[in-house]
């Protein structure tokens, strides 16, 4: 339940009304809102600051949410010294919860990103976060990679995040070999990613037909995957997962999410 609460934040975060976006990102296309189809856009334009007030009590619902979530992923965690890796770290969103009080000390966190121009965001957030506060002693290495090749050596990682991503690489079971080499043993993956339907088939078609055009017009993008099935016949040791439908996403709503160890 805690960990569906941050998934459903998280999307819900990330399916704010275009209203709220500077018209020339509009324009360009912001695809089903994921992190990925997002990136390039946000390293052009602010989005705005400013919600209408029912948004913004929404948006602190997100919140509260998200922080319940992620402080059940940290019980997955060493409370110091972990190394911490983010797979597709864009500009940074989970800094806000790597920052928490809940979150390990004196954290290496290491984020990959295709997108040499999200860094400064990355910094940014990782900054208002506190995440290089001194007296919490983390390290925070931004490095340019792609999931199926991460520049970063075997077995190094504690955990490795990775949070709206696997719908736009270009193949998934190399990127899911790739966190499996560099997870220590033991180590956790944690997943949230947006799937295809598996309940109503008529939704299904529609994601089917609309992928196309969006992998072209949204960074690879795509609405038909079926992650879970990818990450369960990836060898790891073990998968929990689940396969849940959140509301008012969109082509957002259907879902896997969990936790797989190597």
């Amino acid at each position: 339940k805690q960990l569906r609460a941050f998934v459903a934040s998280l999307a819900l975060l990330l399916s704010w009304d275009l209203a709220l976006v500077p018209r020339r990102v509009a324009l360009r296309g912001v695809g089903c809102g994921c992190w990925g189809c997002l990136s390039n856009a946000w390293a052009e334009v602010e989005v705005k600051q400013e919600l209408p007030l029912s948004r913004g009590r929404q948006d602190a619902d997100f919140a509260k949410g998200m922080a319940f979530g992620m402080k059940d992923l940290f019980g997955l965690l060493p409370k110091s010294g972990p190394v911490v890796l983010e797979v597709g770290i864009g500009s940074f969103p989970n800094a806000l919860y790597l920052g928490s009080r809940e979150a390990p000390q004196n954290m290496d966190i290491i984020g990959v990103d295709p997108n040499e121009y999200m860094k400064q965001y990355a910094l940014d957030n990782a900054q208002k976060a506190g995440i290089l506060n001194s007296e919490r002693q983390n390290s925070l290495r931004l490095v340019r990679g792609i999931a199926e090749s991460l520049p970063v050596g075997d077995q190094v990682a504690d955990a490795v995040i990775c949070t709206l991503t696997l719908c736009s690489v270009k193949n998934p079971s190399k990127a899911l070999a790739e966190i499996q080499r560099t997870l220590k043993p033991g180590g956790h993956y944690l997943f949230v990613e947006h799937v295809l339907s598996e309940t109503n088939p008529f939704f299904a078609t529609a994601q089917r037909l609309a992928t196309p055009e969006h992998v072209q017009a949204a960074d690879g993008c795509h609405f038909d995957r079926r992650t879970l099935e990818t990450i369960q016949g990836a060898g790891f040791a073990a998968v929990d997962g689940d396969y849940f439908e959140l509301e008012n996403c969109g082509f957002l709503n259907p879902t896997v999410a969990g936790i797989a160890t190597v």
